[in-house]
C-alpha cells in the first residue's frame, strides 16, 4: 500500500513538473511563466519529495527529503516574486487586460529588449516629422535647421548609467536620477572595486578597507533612490573596471554619469604615490571607452549661466552640441559657441536652441591664458560641451577643469 502511495505522488508531481515546463515555453509573458514555474513548479517537486521520503522509508532520507521540501517552499515563491517584481520594474510585457500595480511601483516606458535595439546616432528627423523621444512627454520636433552635413544626435536617451565612486556616490546619484526622471529613462548603477589598486597596496587588508570605502558609498546612493524613488540595476565587480564596465554599442542610446574626479579604490588611500596619478587618467578610459556621450559632473546642476559650446568646427562637436541643446540637459537661456564653428553651424544651433527658449552667440577666438581653453571670463558658464575631453586628468599638477578656465567647476559633457 505503501509503494503504491509513494507511486502516485510521484506520478502526480511528475505530471504537475510537466505542466509548469509547458508553461515557460507556451504563455506570453514573464509573469504567466514565472506563475507556473513557482506554483506548478514547487507543487510538482515537492509531492516528487514525498513519494521519495516513502518510498526510502529511512530515517536519513526522511530529514534529507523534508529539509528540501522546506528550503523549496520557503525559497521558490520569494524568488518568484522578486523576479516578477524586477522584470515589472525593467518594462517587460504584460499581457493582463488589468495593471493591478499601476501607480504602485515605478515602471520603465519601454521593454529592455526596445532600450538596447535602439540607435544613439541617428540622423535628425525630416522636418515636419514626429521626433521619437524616449520620455514620458512628447517633446515637438526641433525647427527646421540649414542643411549642413554635420546631423545632430536624435534627442533624448533611452539609459543612464553611473558610477559609483566613493566619496562623490551621493551628488551623482542625485544628478543621474534627476537626469532619468525628466526624461523617462532607467537608471543603471555600476559599483566596481579596482582589483590593481588593491594588488599594488602595500597596506594590510587593503581589500577590506576599499570594501568598505565603496559599501559606505553604495549605502549613501541607497539614500538618494529612497528619497527619490526610481528603477535601479546596481552592478557589482572586482576586477579590472574598464573590462567590467561594458562597452555600449552604438545603438544602445545611454548617456553615462561619471564624477569629474575620483576612481575604483574609492579614496581609501592604499594605492602607490606614483601609481595614484595614473589612476586620475582610468576615469577619461572609462569615457573613451561609452559609444555614446559622457557626462561629468562635479556637483550639483548649476543654474543661471550660459551653456559653453566649444566648437572645433568639426562633425562630432556640431553634433554633441545640438544633441545637448535639443536634450534639454540643462536649463539654460543663453548659450556661447566659442572656436572656428562655421556661419551654418552656428545657425543651425541656434534653430535648434530657439525651440528651448534659448539665444545663441558666437565668440570665435577667445583669448585665454596659457594652458588654459577659455579665459577666466567663462568661470560663470553653467556647463561646457567639449568636443573631445582633455587627455589627462591631471597635468603637471593641474586639474584639468582649469585646463578648460582656470578656477572653473561645473557639468562637461563630451
Amino acid at each position: 500500500m505503501t509503494a503504491l502511495l509513494a507511486l502516485a505522488l510521484k506520478l502526480v508531481g511528475t505530471g504537475f513538473l510537466v505542466i509548469a515546463t509547458v508553461g515557460v515555453l507556451r504563455f506570453e509573458d514573464p509573469f504567466q511563466r514565472m506563475h507556473a514555474a513557482t506554483k506548478a513548479g514547487t507543487l510538482g517537486a515537492g509531492l516528487v519529495l514525498l513519494g521519495v521520503m516513502l518510498t526510502k522509508g529511512s530515517l536519513d532520507a526522511t530529514v534529507v527529503a523534508f529539509l528540501t521540501l522546506v528550503f523549496l517552499i520557503g525559497t521558490m515563491p520569494v524568488a518568484g516574486h522578486l523576479l516578477g517584481r524586477a522584470a515589472y520594474v525593467s518594462g517587460a510585457p504584460l499581457r493582463s487586460r488589468e495593471d493591478a500595480l499601476a501607480g504602485v511601483l515605478p515602471r520603465a516606458p519601454h521593454p529592455l529588449e526596445e532600450r538596447t535595439g535602439l540607435g544613439f546616432l541617428a540622423p535628425a528627423p525630416v522636418a515636419g516629422a514626429a521626433t521619437p523621444v524616449f520620455g514620458r512627454q512628447p517633446v515637438a520636433a526641433p525647427r527646421p535647421a540649414p542643411a549642413i552635413e554635420e546631423a545632430p544626435y536624435e534627442t533624448g536617451f533611452a539609459g543612464v548609467r553611473f558610477a559609483v565612486i566613493a566619496p562623490h556616490a551621493g551628488m551623482v546619484t542625485r544628478r543621474a536620477i534627476a537626469l532619468a526622471q525628466a526624461h523617462g529613462a532607467p537608471l543603471t548603477a555600476v559599483a566596481v572595486i579596482d582589483r590593481e589598486c588593491i594588488e599594488s597596496a602595500r597596506v594590510p587588508g587593503a581589500r577590506d578597507v576599499v570594501r568598505a570605502k565603496l559599501a559606505e558609498a553604495i549605502e549613501e546612493m541607497h539614500r538618494e533612490t529612497r528619497e527619490r524613488p526610481q528603477p535601479l540595476a546596481l552592478a557589482y565587480e572586482e576586477g579590472d573596471p574598464l573590462a567590467l564596465i561594458p562597452a555600449r554599442s552604438a545603438e544602445s542610446r545611454e548617456l553615462l554619469v561619471l564624477p569629474t574626479d575620483g576612481w575604483c579604490h574609492h579614496g581609501a588611500g592604499v594605492t602607490l604615490p606614483v601609481f595614484e596619478e595614473r589612476l586620475a587618467d582610468k576615469l577619461f578610459a572609462v569615457s573613451r571607452r561609452h559609444e555614446g556621450p559622457t557626462l561629468f559632473v562635479a556637483g550639483e546642476a548649476r543654474a543661471g549661466g550660459p551653456l559653453v559650446v566649444v566648437h572645433d568646427g568639426g562633425r562630432r562637436a556640431q553634433r554633441l552640441a545640438a544633441w545637448a541643446l535639443a536634450t534639454r540637459l540643462w536649463p539654460v537661456e543663453a548659450v556661447t559657441v566659442v572656436g572656428s564653428a562655421a556661419r551654418e553651424q552656428v545657425e543651425a544651433l541656434a534653430a535648434i536652441a530657439a525651440d528651448a527658449g534659448a539665444a545663441v552667440t558666437h565668440v570665435r577666438t577667445p583669448k585665454a591664458p596659457a594652458g588654459a581653453i577659455l579665459p577666466a571670463r567663462f568661470a560663470e558658464a553653467a556647463a561646457i560641451v567639449l568636443p573631445a575631453q582633455p587627455r589627462r586628468a591631471c597635468a603637471y599638477g593641474t586639474f584639468w577643469q582649469d585646463a578648460i578656465v582656470p578656477g572653473w567647476r561645473g557639468d562637461v559633457l563630451v
